[in-house]
């Protein structure tokens, strides 16, 4: 039985918060996650369960290897 909590690129089941440090020097939760797996960067879980991180990423200046594919980009 697989669960639908799994990362959508690598299929890991555990991602983790990220901190970073603040203005101040303190570490701080970032309000984003990163998968334990691939290193996905994602806001909300659905980001991480669904391939809408793909668009987040697209939109974020990176090049979707799929739409290269499908597009001829």
């Amino acid at each position: 039985m697989k669960s639908i909590d799994h990362c959508h690129q690598c299929g890991a089941t555990s991602y983790k918060p990220v901190i970073k440090r603040d203005g101040q020097g303190a570490m701080t939760m970032s309000g984003t996650y990163q998968c334990t797996g691939c290193q996905l960067e994602f806001t909300t879980i659905d980001e991480w369960r669904t391939s809408h991180a793909g668009q987040v990423e697209a939109a974020a200046g990176d090049v979707d290897p799929i739409s290269q594919v499908i597009n001829g980009f």
